[in-house]
């Protein structure tokens, strides 16, 4: 329907009769898009303060060309670099996510191993994979798979993981890799394996790391300590006196003698000098963490050569070949001498992975690359013997690995522009007042672990880990931008939890918070005062075990939900709530479906919080999505989502053997993420482990996958696993359709942002001024052109430095453009949003303002369409806000034209400013 004003009347009215029959539709399509956002670099020196922006890469490979690297990094895939380690790319077509090593033929530098931890899927890709393009695409033989009953356990098979590569260098079609499994080979370059177990009186269980060396010998280590075979695998010996303990690690043989072994287990370096059957000798741990410690051997001149050692930071050993060499005798390498630490001190990064040496050289290779916890470093010293004490750089691009443990945001008043920050393992904090660029501008302004951070427009409040005496974490206000202030100066009682993706720390009003220590649940009205004044909520009735807090805040009044469990999305936890703020109150449990089992994941809405979403766990079940409206006195079961958390079937909702946090195989449900718009409770996002983010627009029933785990090379949507923050920013609307971003932080691939494009259900567009006409004499003060291409028809007087010249013969015209107040009675902002448009279908500015029987929307012509000619084209567009209802609903109209601004000490209801020249979407 279209109305135009009449023309030649001091006042113009109009009745706009909106028809809408029943309810609104579901709001069940809209587009969106994924962008990476992730930081390229840390803008903080790793030898002053240890920052870094790559997070956790476990292995380094390398191509015979010299230039061409692969990392595999822990959470976030595999990564390419054709430029010595400078720049580094994902490679997409590689599905699963938990990689562990990587390797290139010598021989063949397109021909390229991976290994992998358990994807998730039912039919699993994960294990070993196999590329013959140089990592473009990538397959896993179906011969990868172990035999029925091979394993220790059946789900050993059906959910593989794999470890260490090695190829023989004298036949490099001859490929072992440790498994889950057992020992994995290959003699035809990957088409085909077989599996073996060095001990098959206990079943095949994990072989951690194996070298393949010196014709053939085989030596391996894992579960079973050392086993070592000279045959190919046929027959294998073990230490019968000082053997190697079982467990994770990592081995090596001298590159002089083939009886030279060297291994870390745990935190402990042992060394073998008779081919495995004895370890006598142990190295003393320069820096001891065990987080995935490895040893590595270079070849040096003469008879000796180098024992790299990484744990925390990283060593080099000199060591000698006797003469003549003969198994036994005196150890190869001392025992307590170390040269270094060439990390932190060097210009790396602290808790190391693994080294790559350059490929071109036999002797004296320089050391090229360093893998540990903050991604991958280039060495910048490229010539021997210099180079054997690197200095360490960071790339231009890293991997973009980082496993985050907080996100949070906040739009600054007035504006836009949206601050974004997020906390990582071990990498830091980051910040970005342009979170909404292209490519935001990322400050790395804290170091090492942060578990949890919540932000507003004027401050940043986070934890971060570990550096004080009798403080298991800590807890800093900072302003904007995460600068300036420090530590608070007053705790609660009890310590602050980490090392998990549960919110401990929440904010519930401008300087209001609650946070949870593991002396209870605290509240502060006032953060930013000294003392800061800490009430701890219901003491007598206080959850046990309570982890994580939600805050919803409704007349004033806050409802506060307490997670109490591992709160680690795996396990059957708590959930408790207390509304109000007085100390003396109860906490009262939420009952999960039927009474059985418990919570994994939970959001309530900020601003209902009689409104919960939660992933339900249960034993000997699968997990289910569930949705409350009264606070959880009753759960609907959203089968939609279920389905989409299994990929249709692909994914498995709960598996036995899929990695947990570092190097644990405990398994894991797939529900990760949910999370609530706080502007539209309808908006709700949900995230998987392995199957993707899913997103709704009506409110939980209708959802839709907006990534893609199975073929994101095709469809240009990437994979994003493991999903465990979002944050949600809410442009300026356009009437036509609304754009929402929503900023993910994840678990190895640090952070996105999605941005949806929701259409508004558009009820009637009403054009008026049509052409330029209007009547002269609303107010003989206010010159206007009777029609355009029209003679023109003029009042005095006109304000001289008002006065328009206009491209028709005789044509002039004032004054400067006056303003209009358009007067809609009976309009409920709550249930119409509304709208201004130019000719050109560009937002054109205005105010909303309330009065007793509707709105008023004000505004004023630009002085540019006066002279292009188009003052008359206008449009108002009225769009019904998503879940409004209604039936037969009238609209009385009123425009008045005056040279003043509609003020009168109001405030508006809205204020518009788009952005020049952005056109209606």
């Amino acid at each position: 329907m279209t109305g135009h004003f009449e023309q030649r009347r001091s006042a113009a009215f109009l009745s706009l009769l909106l028809l809408w029959l029943g309810s609104a539709p579901a709001f069940a399509q809209f587009t969106s898009s994924v962008t990476e956002i992730n930081p390229d670099s840390s803008t903080l020196d790793a030898t002053d303060a240890d920052g870094a922006s790559g997070g956790r890469v476990n292995g380094l490979a390398r191509a015979s060309n010299g230039t061409t690297f692969y990392a595999a990094s822990e959470w976030g895939g595999l990564w390419m670099s054709t430029d010595t380690g400078r720049t580094w790319a994902h490679l997409y077509n590689h599905l699963p996510m938990a990689t562990w090593d990587v390797e290139v033929d010598p021989n063949d530098a397109n021909k390229v191993y991976a290994t992998s931890l358990y994807d998730g899927r039912v039919a699993s890709l994960a294990g070993i994979s196999v590329s013959s393009d140089g990592g473009a695409t990538w397959t896993r033989p179906a011969s990868a798979t172990p035999p029925v009953g091979f394993c220790t356990v059946e789900a050993r098979r059906t959910e593989p993981s794999a470890f260490g590569i090695s190829i023989d260098p004298a036949n490099t079609q001859s490929v072992s890799i440790g498994t889950n499994c057992g020992l994995a080979r290959s003699t035809d370059g990957g088409a085909t394996w077989t599996f073996i177990d060095p001990t098959p009186a206990d079943g095949a269980d994990n072989v951690w790391d194996v070298v393949v060396h010196d014709g053939g010998t085989i030596d391996l280590c894992g579960d079973d300590g050392h086993q070592r075979s000279t045959d190919g695998g046929a027959n294998w010996t073990t230490a019968a006196v000082a053997t190697l303990p079982g467990g994770r690690c990592s081995i090596a043989a001298s590159p002089d003698e083939s009886y030279v072994l060297f291994a870390v287990v745990g935190t402990t370096i042992y060394e073998s000098d008779d081919g495995g059957a004895s370890w006598p000798t142990t190295l003393t741990n320069p820096r001891a963490q065990g987080r995935i410690p490895f040893v590595a051997t270079n070849q040096r001149t003469g008879a000796t050569f180098d024992l790299w050692f990484g744990d925390v930071q990283l060593h080099r050993a000199s060591c000698t070949t006797p003469a003549p060499a003969a198994a036994g005798g005196a150890a190869r390498c001392p025992t307590n001498t170390w040269t270094g630490p060439f990390t932190r001190s060097a210009g790396g990064h602290d808790d190391t992975g693994d080294l790559a040496f350059d490929p071109t050289v036999a002797v004296n290779a320089c050391p090229v690359l360093l893998s540990s916890d903050g991604g991958v470093y280039y060495n910048t010293v490229t010539t021997s013997p210099g180079c054997h004490s690197p200095a360490w750089e960071q790339p231009d691009t890293t991997p973009h690995a980082l496993w985050l443990f907080a996100m949070d945001g906040a739009t600054q008043a007035g504006t836009t522009t949206e601050d974004l920050y997020f906390g990582n393992q071990d990498n830091g904090t980051f910040a970005a007042a342009d979170a909404g660029a292209a490519a935001p501008t990322w400050n790395n302004a804290r170091c090492c672990d942060s578990f949890d951070v919540s932000a507003s427009p004027t401050n940043v409040v986070y934890t971060r880990c570990c550096f004080s005496p009798g403080r298991s974490n800590r807890l800093f206000l900072r302003n904007q931008g995460m600068v300036g202030g420090g530590e608070v100066n007053t705790y609660p009682a009890g310590n602050l939890q980490g090392f998990r993706p549960v919110d401990i720390l929440d904010r519930w009003g401008p300087d209001d918070y609650a946070l949870v220590t593991t002396g209870g649940v605290f509240i502060t009205t006032n953060i930013t005062t000294n003392p800061i004044v800490w009430t701890q909520l219901g003491a007598a009735t206080s959850p046990a075990n309570a982890r994580g807090v939600k805050a919803a805040v409704t007349g004033g009044t806050p409802t506060f939900y307490v997670q109490a469990g591992n709160a680690d999305g795996r396990s059957q936890d708590q959930l408790w709530s207390f509304t109000g703020t007085a100390a003396g109150g109860a906490w009262t449990q939420i009952q999960p479906p039927g009474n059985v089992g418990g919570f994994g994941i939970f959001d309530v809405h900020p601003n209902n919080p009689l409104r919960l979403i939660a992933s339900h766990l249960q034993p000997g079940a699968n997990p289910q999505m569930i949705l409350s409206t009264d606070g959880g006195a009753n759960w609907t079961n959203l089968a939609p989502l279920d389905t989409l958390m299994t990929g249709g079937g692909q994914f498995q909702y709960q598996n036995q053997r899929g990695p947990t946090n570092f190097t644990a195989f405990s398994g894991y449900p797939e529900p990760t993420l949910v999370a609530f718009d706080p502007a539209d409770s309808d908006i709700i996002v949900a995230g998987a482990a392995d199957a993707g983010v899913f997103v709704s627009i009506d409110g939980g029933t209708a959802w839709t996958l907006v990534t893609d785990p199975f073929d994101p090379v095709d469809s240009g949507r990437p994979h994003i696993p493991r999903p465990w923050f979002a944050y949600f920013d809410h442009e300026p609307f356009s009437l036509l359709s609304e754009t929402v971003n929503i900023y993910l932080g994840t678990q190895g691939r640090g952070v996105w942002r999605i941005t949806l494009g929701i259409p508004r259900n558009i009820i009637v567009i009403c054009e008026f001024f049509r052409r330029g006409c209007w009547p002269p004499e609303l107010d003989k003060r206010i010159i206007i052109l009777e029609c355009l291409f029209e003679p023109c028809i003029f009042r005095d007087p006109i304000p001289k430095n008002c006065l328009v010249k206009f491209p028709c013969p005789g044509c002039e015209f004032g004054l400067c453009p006056p303003f209009y107040h358009l007067f809609l009675e009976d309009f409920d902002p709550r249930v119409w949003e509304v709208g201004l448009y130019t000719a050109k279908g560009d937002p054109a500015p205005f105010e909303l303002f309330r009065t007793q029987t509707g709105v008023v929307l004000s505004f004023r012509p630009s002085k540019e369409l006066f002279r292009e000619g188009q003052i008359g084209d206008y449009e108002l567009a009225f769009a019904l806000r998503r879940g409004a209802k209604l039936g037969r609903y009238e609209i009385r109209t009123r425009l008045e034209v005056s040279d003043k601004p509609y003020r009168l000490g109001r405030e508006p209801l809205l204020k518009v400013r788009p952005t020049p020249g952005a056109g209606a979407q």
